[in-house]
């Protein structure tokens, strides 16, 4: 992360990482989506969206945000013990994807969604706290908008510094069908750009206003330790595919301390 991508991650919550997916991956993910998810979802559905194509697949190790990731929610001291172990290959991510939503409702007319996001009620799995020049988060997600958001105010909304917050949400501000408070600011996006915020952020979808539709892919990626989804992927099942490399794999697996000789280990592609 760059200077200023840490300063306004911790400052706001949340930041836009631009051009981190391709045009070609953008409409490759428009031709081959195919039904909405959520996170309830059963996450070894052979119709799910990693078993869609390789575009979906590639969203799990995107090289201009895994780095970020790694620096958000990763365990710096295993990977950098891991990268001086002697014989060590390319050390694999420390995170992992915990679930995905793909959400295809939003269309003109949508009177918006109910503000929400905290870490009081979620047994753990969300956090977020910066220490030593380390972050330390729990749950995080990765919104990528399939169509351009600028054009009128709607989209993805939040109160910018509420992952900090003491205090519980007003009551009155919550239900965006009936008003959108002033402290709620817009975060538009166009495809291809990645907005990446913690789940301890106070956020939601605002009232949708154009003919074009929205169509949003949410990524949410947990520390290696830790779930909030109660569904886990199995990395045997999409090994299969040819361009599942030993890092996707590795992000594919269900929480644990990645322990050496662990059981359930992805094996290398060459083991």
């Amino acid at each position: 992360m760059t200077e200023e991508q840490r300063f306004l991650f911790d400052t706001f919550g949340y930041i836009v990482v631009r051009n981190v997916v391709s045009d070609a991956q953008i409409q490759a993910l428009k031709e081959t989506l195919r039904q909405p998810v959520e996170q309830w979802d059963d996450a070894s559905d052979q119709q799910g969206p990693l078993h869609w194509g390789e575009a979906w697949r590639d969203l799990l190790d995107l090289p201009g945000l895994s780095p970020i990731l790694e620096q958000m929610i990763g365990n710096g001291p295993l990977l950098a013990a891991r990268q001086g172990r002697a014989g060590e290959r390319e050390p694999l991510p420390t995170f992992r994807i915990d679930h995905i939503n793909v959400h295809t409702h939003i269309r003109k007319g949508f009177k918006g969604a109910m503000l929400h996001g905290d870490w009081k009620a979620t047994g753990g799995s969300q956090f977020f706290r910066y220490h030593d020049g380390r972050f330390f988060n729990g749950l995080v997600a990765v919104a990528f908008e399939l169509y351009d958001t600028h054009p009128n105010g709607g989209g993805f909304g939040c109160i910018p510094g509420t992952h900090k917050a003491n205090l519980s949400l007003p009551g009155r501000w919550r239900d965006l069908s009936k008003g959108v408070h002033e402290s709620v600011t817009r975060v538009p996006a166009k495809p291809g750009d990645a907005i990446v915020f913690t789940e301890t952020l106070t956020h939601g979808t605002l009232p949708w206003t154009v003919d074009a539709p929205r169509t949003t892919v949410f990524y949410k990626f947990s520390p290696h330790g830790t779930s909030w989804a109660a569904n886990f992927y199995d990395p045997e099942e999409f090994r299969q595919y040819p361009d599942m490399d030993d890092r996707k794999l590795a992000i594919l697996e269900s929480p644990n301390a990645r322990y050496q000789g662990r059981p359930g280990r992805p094996r290398r592609r060459d083991e």
